[in-house]
């Protein structure tokens, strides 16, 4: 790494600590928030994320996945210069909040072992360490928690979905046995047992439900089948299935 590139990197690690205790930083918007996890994942990484996309029932993973994804898709095409320039990116808009370009952390390291989702206290923190996974500091970068509950309380008026879920072959067996009829029922989301267990990666289940009668065709409220679902969410077995 040349000089120039050096000093930063530090300024980079400087405005991460920054960032993860100023209380401006709550006040960002979610797509701001998103903006800065995927620069921070993509300068650290110089890629873009491994793995399938996360279903669309994880849906903070699968905004931190398509925000990183997004990055690394904007500034790769410039190689080293693209590097640069989401480090320049991440910085501009840290000074936009408030930080001088200042941070005595400056000499210490981004601790990239320890990957976590959640909000920490930097009280509790050794000087300088942030966690890779938590870039922009106290403010949590999932926004989804109250629409999680919701979720929640919404599953439980739908044992087969919950059971689908789940994978949970018996239990679905055991609720089918008792109404056959309701294979092709949907959830409040327009989502059919068949529609979970695709997105899901349950590939037995799946081959439960098609057994069982499941409709292939039906579509959710965004005119999504369980195919299309399988497709996005990378599960070729299933793929295979449905085709």
């Amino acid at each position: 790494m040349s000089a120039i590139a050096g000093n930063s990197q530090k300024e980079f690690i400087a405005a991460s600590s920054w960032l993860s205790s100023a209380p401006s930083a709550a006040s960002l918007s979610t797509d701001l928030k998103l903006e800065l996890y995927g620069l921070f994942k993509y300068v650290n990484a110089s890629a873009g994320p491994e793995g399938s996309r996360p279903s669309i029932f994880s849906p903070a993973p699968r905004a931190k996945h398509d925000a990183w994804a997004a990055q690394h898709a904007k500034y790769s095409p410039k190689h080293k210069e693209g590097i640069e320039m989401a480090r320049q990116r991440y910085m501009a808009i840290a000074k936009q909040i408030g930080w001088n370009g200042d941070g005595e952390e400056d000499e210490d390291e981004v601790d990239l072992e320890n990957l976590d989702d959640s909000p920490f206290d930097m009280a509790k923190q050794d000087k300088g360490k942030i966690k890779a996974d938590n870039p922009i500091g106290g403010v949590k970068v999932s926004v989804m928690s109250g629409e999680e509950e919701m979720e929640s309380d919404v599953q439980s008026a739908n044992p087969l979905h919950d059971a689908v879920s789940e994978n949970d072959i018996p239990g679905v067996q055991a609720l089918l046995r008792a109404d056959s009829a309701a294979i092709n029922s949907k959830d409040a989301y327009g989502f059919t047992p068949l529609h979970l267990s695709a997105d899901r990666g349950h590939v037995e289940l799946t081959k439960l439900l098609l057994q069982l009668g499941a409709d292939k065709n039906i579509t959710d409220e965004d005119d999504q089948t369980p195919l299309m679902l399988a497709e996005i969410s990378g599960r070729d077995e299933i793929v295979h299935l449905l085709k």
